[in-house]
């Protein structure tokens, strides 16, 4: 049956809309308004002394905690700069002990270029490459040879005596015997008195002077020197005369009534030898 008249409608979603957007219009209007009431200024006021506190107590903890970041990172850049300072220290100590060694070594060539200028004869530096620690064996090696216009036989020294003598020579290489050996042996003064002897080495680190006369004054602290004086069949000596062999620390008196004995400490420390001075005193 046709139905007269207007149909209605269905709503459309324009309208679904327009009703929230004009509920939330007047509510915006009417807190406009009423902004400056009593009602609205009564629950502003109380809203806000609820939430001081609140952010009182959030400044309280926030504070600390931001304290404990910043703490954080500066310990980290405290960290890393420890390290940097660290790297540079171990840098420079480095720097500052090759220095100290290549200050060391020059004093000791300027030494040992001293006591060369001194001796009429022509010599060669070298280093001492291999030794005994323990002085149970009397010998070392130098670092220089045949090549380096070394002989056997030459004669060793430091700055402040003798060392022994060229024993076995290499092309790059040299093997002194100490004067503290036992097979060594050296034609010796007394060097105030000028009491003759011969000095030898023995087991240990000391020298004896042997068949010094009885009569001869011989005391404690007297220095002991070179005589340049061939002994037995050899036609000369091979060290010249004045070189420091050691200073007497003991003097005791032969059983026979003849002859005294002097024990030497060496004028060398030869444990502790680095560079020495090999001296060829063959025409």
């Amino acid at each position: 049956m046709a139905s007269f008249g207007r149909a209605r409608r269905a709503p459309g979603p324009s309208s679904a809309l327009g009703r929230p957007f004009i509920a939330l219009l007047a509510a915006s209007l009417l807190l406009l308004l009423a902004r400056d009431t009593a009602v609205v200024r009564g629950v502003s006021t109380f809203a806000t002394e609820l939430l001081v506190p609140v952010e009182r107590v959030l400044g309280q903890i926030g504070a600390p905690v931001g304290r404990a970041w910043q703490a954080i990172a500066e310990i980290e850049t405290l960290r890393s700069d420890n390290e940097s300072l660290r790297t540079q220290v171990d840098r420079l100590t480095l720097d500052n002990v090759q220095l100290t060694e290549q200050l060391i070594a020059a004093q000791q060539a300027a030494k040992l270029g001293a006591t060369a200028a001194a001796l009429p004869f022509k010599t060669v530096q070298a280093p001492v490459v291999a030794a005994d620690p323990s002085g149970v064996v009397h010998s070392i090696v130098l670092g220089v040879g045949t090549g380096d216009g070394v002989h056997l036989d030459d004669i060793v020294v430091s700055e402040t005596g003798v060392v022994g003598r060229v024993s076995e020579v290499g092309a790059n290489y040299s093997k002194v015997v100490l004067v503290t050996d036992s097979a060594s042996t050296v034609s010796a003064l007394v060097q105030g008195s000028r009491a003759a002897g011969i000095v030898r080495g023995q087991f240990g680190d000391t020298l004896v002077m042997d068949w010094i006369l009885q009569t001869e004054d011989v005391k404690i602290g007297d220095i002991v020197i070179t005589a340049g004086l061939a002994i037995g069949g050899d036609v000369r000596s091979l060290y010249p005369k004045g070189l420091v062999l050691g200073k007497v620390v003991e003097v005791t008196k032969g059983d026979t009534g003849t002859f005294q004995r002097a024990i030497l400490v060496p004028a060398v420390d030869l444990r502790h030898l680095e560079n020495v001075l090999v001296v060829h005193t063959a025409s």
